[in-house]
């Protein structure tokens, strides 16, 4: 692509290029560059903080983990259905 994160070009030409609905996808990131690139595209951002990140404005994302699978010190687990939550109706 030619315009690197923020810009969302990566992402939109992941959704044109395989077929896939922007209101049926959610974006993994972990850096507030990642989630600005992501709400610019107008796909749904779940973030999983790292010990390098995990003081940035993640503003935009439609949900901040510890991580992925395990439960994380809140409680949360994020499972396939959490994800399904994300998605646009």
């Amino acid at each position: 692509v030619k315009a690197k994160k923020p810009a969302p070009d990566v992402y939109l030409m992941a959704v044109e290029e395989m077929g896939l609905e922007k209101g049926r996808c959610v974006i993994v990131e972990d850096s507030h560059i990642g989630v600005g690139a992501a709400v610019a595209s107008g796909i749904s951002c779940i973030v999983t903080k790292s010990s390098y990140t995990a003081e940035e404005d993640f503003t935009g994302a439609k949900m901040i983990v510890e991580e992925l699978g395990d439960c994380d010190d809140d409680g949360v687990v994020v499972t396939l259905e959490t994800l399904s939550g994300l998605l646009e109706s």
